[in-house]
C-alpha cells in the first residue's frame, strides 16, 4: 500500500472513490450523492489542491481510501484542522488502510504545525470511534441533529487530539 497527497491529476480515482463512499455509506458525508455530482470537475479541483486529502492505493496502483484535512481559516484557528471524511472501500476494510490514512494524516498536520486535531463521527459509527481513540482522540461533545439525513437528525460525537502534547481533557 502507497499513501500520498491527492492532486488534480487523481480527480478520477478520488470522484469514483467518493461515490463508492456515498452510496455504501451515505451517512459518512456531508454532502449527498446528488450534491457532490453536481460539482463541477474543476470546484473539485480546487478542493484537492487547497486541502490536505491523503489517499491509499494498493498494489494495483487503485485508489482504495482517503483522508481529507482542513486548516482552520482564519488566522487565529490556524492551529487546528478538522479531518474528515474518512473513508477506505469495503474491499479493502480491515486491512489497516484506514488507520495508516489516519496516522499518515496526523503525521502531515504535525509536520504542518497543527497544534489540534479535531474531527465529528456518528454516533453510531463505533468501529470509527474505537480507532480514533486508538490513536488518541478523545470525545469532547455531542452535537445533536448534526445532520438531517433522509430528513432524520443524525447526532456526531465531538473528538480532538493535541498533537502538540497539550492537555485537552481538563475541563472535560
Amino acid at each position: 500500500m502507497t499513501i500520498r497527497r491527492l492532486t488534480p491529476k487523481d480527480l478520477s480515482a478520488y470522484r469514483a472513490v467518493w461515490a463508492d463512499g456515498l452510496m455504501k455509506v451515505p451517512s459518512a458525508f456531508l454532502f449527498g450523492a446528488e450534491e457532490a455530482r453536481a460539482i463541477p470537475n474543476k470546484d473539485v479541483e480546487r478542493m484537492l489542491e487547497a486541502n490536505l486529502i491523503l489517499g491509499a492505493f494498493d498494489d494495483a496502483k487503485r485508489l482504495v481510501g482517503f483522508v481529507s484535512a482542513r486548516r482552520g481559516g482564519p488566522r487565529r484557528m490556524q492551529h487546528m484542522a478538522d479531518i474528515g471524511p474518512l473513508y477506505v472501500r469495503p474491499e479493502a476494510q480491515r486491512q489497516g488502510v484506514g488507520r495508516a490514512l489516519m496516522e499518515a494524516m496526523l503525521e502531515q498536520l504535525a509536520v504542518a504545525g497543527i497544534q489540534q486535531a479535531e474531527l465529528c463521527v456518528d454516533v453510531e459509527n463505533t468501529g470509527a470511534q474505537a480507532l480514533y481513540q486508538a490513536l488518541g482522540f478523545h470525545v469532547f461533545g455531542r452535537r445533536p441533529r448534526s445532520v438531517l439525513f433522509d430528513g432524520v437528525g443524525r447526532d456526531d460525537v465531538l473528538m480532538i487530539k493535541a498533537l502538540d502534547g497539550a492537555d485537552l481533557t481538563r475541563g472535560a
